[in-house]
């Protein structure tokens, strides 16, 4: 009886290892107006949850060191691209990034980089046709899973694309490799890039940002993250963007969108940081303050 009881077990695990990540969790089809499921745990019970809505009247006026990428503008080789049921992620940079200052008290490494067709985070209720997440390690810690137990474990810079005619070169270089990963039975298949990456330039010149206490959008949706949405959005066109509609997370189904539903902003505090060249002098004045937000709204949430 023990023996029959051990081996139906270690049937049951071995099944339950060879599910594909895409198996555990999903999201919606929009078109079909489907409710978007519950992830279990601290997904839906948390409180720091993220992605949330950027307003300009819960934003604050912050000022801190600057914020510095370093080694950003390096080219990487043998950078990985990998359909992993859920996104399109970039990883394996040969060249150590890292990040540090801004609202960051230590140093971070940039672990990955991937993407959201349809933005997670919005602007003044505005969704964009694309969102980057640069996800970053703080160095006290050893791995990603262990960052995720502290608050200040990771980092996450947000970039946000705006539609355009202008095609962007950092995510032509991306979509190059689309039909290598896109079907099903590729899935957690990665596939090296021939030519260097520079993650730099899949965002704009550091024109202000807005940062934020919150979790990963994605389960585990640790809430150890500290965001740092860029105040410029960047051009991409919608012929870019439709290639990642072509990934598929289940047999012979397209992953149309990956984007969580906006959470609760639960009274956290949005911080706006402004160039020096734009800061405002006095940040206890109520109408310095509503100014210069509004100046770093308009600059977010510029459409075409």
């Amino acid at each position: 009886m023990h023996a029959k009881v051990s081996c139906t077990f270690a049937l049951l695990l071995l099944l339950g290892l060879q599910r594909t990540d895409a198996s555990h969790w999903s999201y919606p089809d929009r078109d079909l107006d489907e409710v978007f499921p519950s992830w279990g745990g601290i997904c839906d019970t948390g409180t720091l949850q993220s992605p949330i809505d950027l307003s300009i009247t819960k934003s604050l006026k912050g000022v801190f060191d600057e914020l510095k990428l370093d080694n950003f503008e390096d080219k990487q080789s043998g950078v990985t691209v990998v359909n992993n049921g859920h996104s399109i992620q970039l990883a394996n940079f040969n060249n150590e990034m890292e990040v540090e200052g801004g609202p960051l008290r230590d140093e971070y490494v940039v672990e990955q980089v991937h993407l959201h067709w349809w933005s997670e985070h919005t602007i003044n209720n505005v969704r964009y046709p694309l969102e980057a997440h640069i996800v970053s390690r703080n160095k006290r810690y050893a791995n990603v899973t262990m960052a995720s137990n502290f608050k200040d474990g990771l980092t996450v810079i947000a970039v946000l694309y705006h539609v355009s005619n202008e095609r962007n070169e950092a995510i032509d270089q991306i979509v190059d490799y689309l039909d290598d990963v896109k079907d099903f039975d590729k899935i957690n298949e990665p596939v090296r890039m021939k030519n260097p990456f520079v993650v730099r330039q899949l965002f704009p010149k550091l024109n202000g940002y807005m940062t934020y206490s919150g979790s990963l959008t994605t389960p585990s949706c640790a809430e150890a993250v500290t965001w740092i949405v860029l105040s410029e959005t960047f051009p991409v066109t919608l012929e870019q963007v439709d290639n990642f509609k072509q990934i598929q997370n289940e047999e012979k189904i397209t992953l149309k969108n990956n984007y969580r539903d906006l959470q609760k902003a639960n009274n956290r505090p949005v911080i706006v940081v402004l160039p020096l060249d734009k800061s405002v002098s006095d940040a206890a004045s109520p109408l310095q303050l509503s100014m210069g937000t509004l100046f770093f709204m308009l600059i977010a949430a510029k459409l075409l």
